[in-house]
């Protein structure tokens, strides 16, 4: 076992001497496995990081919450996203049952908000049909926001019928395109407003692509809002669970505990529903493995003209050291002595290549971060996966040329110039 390992740490000895000896061959030959590693890496990497990234934003609303949906029954789901919601006229929420769900300990918040998309907004351009919200303070715990000029609507101001406004970059646009907004007054369904501050969500600075938050956003205090869509608005209600993984469990909660308050008559007609979190994660990752496995399999064309080089590169190694072969077996070195030397410099060769495959792919895919905001994550399996195809490669390829070697005669290798 000792003489097995002594053996196997002489053979690594030798092949790092080979290679460092030719520095630049080694590094072409190489190049191939480095850059198919490199591939699958950042593509590994970048892939995980957007479905976490969707998972954030579409599953969680970015921030482990999820609406809870007042719709007719055996009704078609909504969508989970704060824009996804139900405008079935829904009953009044007793007191008793926001203190219900608050209390359950996988819930971080409650909230109960007003949203419209039918509301004119009249100022010096007509914008129609942007999304309206009447919130409290309770909401931007919830959901925070980022404001970029002015300030953020006050508690005093959220807790009264102040007529005072937030808007979005996109709402600034529209309505302000000289970008002076602030104490300006704009008019929905014909209510003045002044616009108090504008913010960014905080998850649209997290996003790829250009254009998702594009739609006009404003925030009234709740309170005013009868003055714009009147008292029989649908309540919308939005739960945030303590982590991710009680999404799910939380929305459900949440509408069974709603549904309690519900009268038989009225649960005919509608119910409270949350949206299948579970389906949605695994569609998303079906579709994320399926990509993988097509861009894997395209970068897995550099790995085999790398595993190609690596072939070219150990038979010519073999015929330059075919005196050093002859030597060797003359002095009583066996043919698998002679075919493990040229397999470990083959295997180390292929190693090497697929370490600086891994640490380049990495360096790429926090490039990408950059570039593309997402979160940045490497998979460990994917890492572990590269280094034994690398290796693997290195065995493939050096296969060949390890057994040429290995059946060298002596005197003919001798004779060999």
């Amino acid at each position: 076992m000792r003489e097995g390992i002594s053996a196997m740490l002489e053979h690594i000895r030798i092949s790092f001497q080979s290679i460092f000896s030719h520095k630049l061959r080694s590094i072409l030959t190489m190049l191939g496995v480095i850059i198919g590693i490199a591939a699958i890496i950042a593509i590994v990497s970048m892939l995980k990081g957007q479905s976490e990234q969707l998972k954030q934003s579409m599953i969680g609303m970015g921030n482990n919450a999820i609406n809870v949906v007042y719709q007719p029954s055996g009704g078609e789901e909504q969508g989970s996203g704060s824009s996804q919601v139900s405008y079935t006229s829904a009953p009044p929420v007793a007191e008793e049952t926001v203190k219900a769900i608050k209390s359950d300990p996988i819930i971080r918040g409650l909230s109960l908000y007003y949203l419209s998309e039918d509301a004119s907004v009249f100022h010096l351009t007509n914008v129609s049909y942007p999304q309206v919200y009447g919130v409290d303070a309770d909401y931007f715990d919830m959901f925070p926001i980022r404001i970029i000029e002015g300030r953020k609507l006050t508690e005093n101001e959220l807790n009264s019928t102040r007529q005072a406004v937030m808007i979005n970059e996109a709402a600034r646009d529209e309505l302000f395109p000289d970008g002076d907004a602030l104490h300006q007054n704009i008019e929905m369904n014909g209510v003045p407003f002044k616009v108090a501050g504008v913010f960014k969500e905080k998850n649209q600075q997290d996003s790829m692509f250009e254009g998702d938050y594009a739609n006009p956003v404003l925030y009234t205090p709740k309170k005013v809002w009868p003055l714009i869509e009147g008292f029989d608005a649908p309540t919308q209600i939005a739960v945030q669970a303590d982590s991710s993984e009680h999404i799910q469990e939380a929305g459900v909660m949440a509408a069974d505990l709603l549904n309690q308050g519900l009268s038989d008559a009225e649960l005919e007609k509608a119910e409270y529903s949350v949206v299948d979190l579970q389906e949605i994660a695994q569609e998303m990752e079906s579709f994320n493995r399926s990509f993988a496995l097509l861009l894997g399999g395209i970068a897995s064309i550099s790995l085999l003209v790398g595993g190609i080089g690596v072939m070219n590169i150990m038979l010519v190694s073999v015929t330059e050291r075919t005196r050093e072969i002859g030597i060797k077996k003359a002095l009583g070195a066996k043919r698998r002595v002679i075919l493990f030397q040229f397999l470990t410099e083959a295997v180390v060769l292929t190693s090497i290549g697929g370490i600086l495959g891994v640490l380049a792919g990495c360096g790429i895919a926090k490039l990408l971060t950059v570039v593309f905001p997402m979160p940045f994550i490497v998979s460990v399996p994917a890492v572990a996966g590269a280094l034994i195809f690398s290796m693997a490669v290195g065995i493939i390829f050096g296969l060949l040329p390890s057994i040429k070697a290995s059946k060298l005669q002596p005197v003919d290798a001798l004779r060999y110039e």
